[in-house]
């Protein structure tokens, strides 16, 4: 059992500590809480709280099947909006009870690991919608249909009558399903793969780049008061302005909130850092993973970064912010920047897998460049093996760094 003190600890903080949640489910007997609760006695109200929460959120060894997952999902997040908007006085009695509610509906089924708070806006992209698994990028409508689009660069409108066009050319019926209100509806989902690229036109003419590896999630149609998109992935956006509709694009670390401007958005759900960088107009960024979210409104030519490790958020001057977008057409521009990185995205766009030494990657100086990424794969590698002093050997799908 753990001894670190929970001195002073309030009760959202104990749910996110991860020794924490491991050491109530690993105390077993009546005489090992007792010692627990002497040895954080300031902060016992607080624990109590926090372990019956735990208790009601915690997860077996077993799967949920992925449609009951996903119903589940929709039910928590529903449960997360309404609790969102209470007064903050509620009693901790009424959460557990309506929590209770909520996973009642699957006869108390195993669910995944959820922090209620800060998880609270994120969205669940389909299981078999994985980026690693598919070639050809893939459109999942909310019809259920599936359509795998075999170009290295697919474009992509979603129209007013319902329909999805691919390539100027094919024209796919869809529908609006309703999700788990009036105001909801299921999303479609589009998985650009490793290598390759896709543009995509909103029913409300919006514009949307979207760069290798990336996921997305959006209606067929705008409705309510909010037009809100999800990403995990990279994505540059030229958005239509609407002053009675905010556009909003989400993702598991940043969100950001617009009326109508051109941003840059970096947030793979993989890396540590995400990054929004301002080209004209004005956005609000922040982040969920904490209770009170820090907010900061960008100007253009500023650079905004979240940081996974610390949970930050900085700004920073960035006066050549449409280098970011180089990649839209096939540039890769980069400033000081560590080799891992630069592996990391040329990797992405290839399709590529990198192999090298952990330790001795960090060692490596800041490198600055640029790279034509359309030209042949073994080309781009000379040209870095140049700028980074680094060896290397293709074999396949696989680089050997040496």
């Amino acid at each position: 059992m753990t001894k670190k003190k929970y001195t002073n600890y309030t009760f959202e903080e104990l749910i996110h500590d991860q020794e924490f949640v491991e050491a109530i489910q690993n105390i077993t007997t009546e005489k090992e809480w007792r010692k627990f609760l002497e040895l954080n006695e300031d902060s016992k109200e607080n624990i109590l709280k926090a372990k019956k929460f735990i208790a009601l959120f915690w997860i077996n060894n077993e799967q949920l099947a992925s449609d009951k997952k996903h119903e589940l999902w929709l039910k928590i997040r529903d449960f997360n909006k309404t609790y969102a908007t209470r007064n903050k006085t509620i009693q901790f009695k009424r959460l557990i009870r309506i929590a209770a509610t909520v996973l009642i509906v699957i006869s108390f089924s195993s669910i995944l690991y959820l922090s209620l708070y800060n998880k609270r806006n994120q969205y669940a992209f389909s299981e078999t919608n994985n980026r690693m698994n598919t070639e050809n990028t893939v459109l999942t409508l909310t019809s259920g249909e599936r359509i795998e689009i075999n170009k290295e660069e697919a474009k992509i409108a979603v129209l007013d009558d319902e329909t999805v066009q691919i390539d100027n050319d094919t024209i796919q019926k869809n529908e609006l399903v309703a999700a788990s209100s009036e105001n909801e509806f299921i999303l479609n989902e589009l998985v650009v793969p490793f290598g390759k690229k896709t543009t995509l036109v909103l029913n409300d003419g919006t514009k949307v780049w979207l760069n290798a590896g990336t996921k997305f999630a959006f209606p067929q149609k705008f409705i309510g008061k909010k037009r809100k998109v999800y990403i995990d992935g990279e994505g540059y956006f030229e958005v239509a302005k609407d002053k009675e509709q905010p556009f909003i694009v989400s993702s598991e670390k940043i969100n950001v909130e617009v009326l109508g401007t051109k941003f840059n958005m970096n947030s793979y759900s993989e890396d540590e850092q995400s990054e929004t960088v301002l080209l004209e107009g004005s956005v609000v960024v922040w982040s969920d993973s904490k209770l009170i979210r820090d907010k900061i409104t960008m100007s253009p030519n500023q650079k905004v970064t979240y940081d996974l490790t610390d949970k930050t958020l900085n700004v920073v001057s960035e006066p050549d912010a449409g280098d970011y977008i180089a990649w839209i057409d096939g540039w890769y521009k980069f400033s000081n920047e560590s080799l891992e990185q630069v592996l990391i995205k040329v990797g992405r766009f290839y399709n590529i897998t990198f192999h090298y030494d952990n330790v001795e990657i960090q060692k490596a100086l800041p490198i600055s460049g640029k790279l034509y990424l359309k030209e042949s794969f073994d080309e781009v590698m000379l040209t870095l093996s140049k700028v980074a002093n680094i060896e290397f050997e293709i074999k396949g799908n696989n680089v050997i760094i040496n």
